[in-house]
């Protein structure tokens, strides 16, 4: 099992200690960079001052890029998503049919 550890970090202006595994904990500290840039854009373009609302558009715009980012075949991660709870759907269908026939 891995070792947990404590990472201090900022953002906003507020200090927050997060554990995480010792093995992700490079990824925490890259996730809270793409935040903090995320924060400075939006800071800089001067339309939003509340901390609380600069805080909800930063992780909407990382939801949209997340979403908007490519997987296999050229497919947009939603893409990806709505396919594999498609097939999971008809899965459940295939199942839940056969086993009605069993009974």
């Amino acid at each position: 099992m891995s070792d947990v550890v404590q990472v201090d970090i900022e953002l906003l202006g507020r200090q927050f200690t997060v554990g995480t595994p010792l093995a992700e904990r490079d990824t925490l500290l890259q996730a809270v960079q793409l935040i903090s840039d995320k924060i400075d854009i939006i800071k800089g373009q001067g339309r939003i001052v509340d901390a609380d609302k600069i805080a909800i558009m930063a992780a909407l715009n990382i939801a949209h890029d997340l979403l908007k980012t490519k997987v296999g075949g050229g497919l947009e991660m939603a893409e990806f998503q709505r396919k594999i709870r498609s097939m999971s759907e008809a899965a459940d269908a295939a199942l839940q049919h056969s086993q009605q026939s069993l009974s």
